[in-house]
């Protein structure tokens, strides 16, 4: 009706038992394939088999029972401790043998680093030219290393020819000092629309509602040649901030009175009067912390020169945005009295 509960002697035994079946096993079908001599996981598992607790010889009857009901005898204590005592000092041992098992059964493996392709018509030019990557991965480095130099210099090239094509603001420079200038512009006019939401989501939907202006997706009429920089500022009204201000330049070919009216009530066109300017120019992918940083030497620098603020700071952008980080020219404007 009951069953005896197995011992925890019983279920090390059993388990190790399993795991030594399994490893010869295994060790069968990769000796017999690549190499007949013994190798480091036949020595496991017959350490295993060495040290396992109750573990003797086959003799007499015993020899023709169940491989499960052989070489097992009841221990004394002191025999149990002697064996786990054994069998803790030799798990390195056998963890170092298994390692390097597996050391010798991965060299046997294909080698996954390149994938052969099959021969085109013609001959297996592909697969030499692949055979001949594979076994110089110096030649292969240096490959990898050349493709990204070219994509930087493809970038490097388009944002120049963008550059030199781009119109951008007309301004004197009334002083320079490293990073900081100070510039008098003329005036502009600008298209303007105010999202609300933190720095960056509403420049993005800001720069999409423009671009529809700019490029006659939300109005009717020709299209208007895109300008550099957009500019971002906090708007206020009523005495409180109602979100980003976010601005195209337009070219200076047009004047209110030529510039095709907004589809919607998103866009604003609107004029900004002449005015001397505050300027620092950094480069880098724009965030608050790099913002925060240059803001901060534009302000000591208005400080130390006694300059007085007349609005808040105002983020200029020049760049599209595929020009890596390093390339990029961002500048951070204020408006300061004469």
């Amino acid at each position: 009706m009951f069953r005896d509960k197995p011992t925890a002697y019983d279920r090390i035994a059993d388990a190790l038992s399993d795991v030594g079946e399994r490893i010869e096993e295994l060790e069968g079908r990769v000796v017999d394939r690549f190499d007949p001599r013994p190798s480091r996981a036949e020595r496991v598992r017959r350490s295993i088999s060495r040290h396992l607790p109750f573990h003797t010889e086959p003799t007499g009857l015993s020899r023709y029972m169940p491989d499960f009901l052989t070489g097992l005898s009841m221990p004394s204590g002191s025999e149990a401790r002697r064996h786990i005592r054994s069998l803790r000092d030799d798990a390195g041992e056998g963890i170092d043998n298994a390692r390097g098992y597996l050391s010798d059964f991965r060299q046997h493996l294909p080698d996954l680093r390149l994938a052969r392709l099959p021969g085109f018509r013609g001959g297996n030019q592909p697969q030499r030219g692949i055979d001949y990557l594979r076994d110089r991965p110096e030649l292969t480095a240096l490959l990898v290393v050349g493709g990204a130099v070219a994509v930087v210099g493809t970038a490097y090239f388009v944002t120049k020819k963008v550059q030199e094509h781009t119109e951008e603001p007309d301004y004197d420079v009334v002083r320079e000092d490293g990073a900081i200038e100070i510039r008098d512009y003329d005036a502009m006019i600008v298209a303007e629309t105010v999202k609300s939401g933190y720095h960056e989501k509403a420049r993005r939907m800001g720069f999409q509602t423009l671009a529809d202006y700019i490029f006659a997706r939300s109005r009717p009429g020709k299209k208007i040649k895109m300008t550099t920089p957009v500019t971002q500022q906090l708007a206020e009204g009523d005495g409180r901030t109602k979100g980003w201000a976010v601005r195209f330049v337009m070219p200076k070919k047009f004047t209110l009175a030529s510039l095709p009216e907004p589809g919607n009530s998103d866009v604003a066109i609107k004029e900004v009067q002449a005015r001397r300017i505050a300027a620092i120019r950094f480069s880098g992918n724009f965030n608050a912390t790099l913002a925060s940083k240059h803001l901060m030497s534009l302000y000591n620098y208005l400080a130390d020169n006694n300059l007085k603020q007349k609005s808040d700071p105002e983020y200029a952008f020049y760049n599209p945005p595929w020009t890596p980080g390093f390339m990029k020219r961002n500048e951070i404007l204020i408006e300061i009295e004469r």
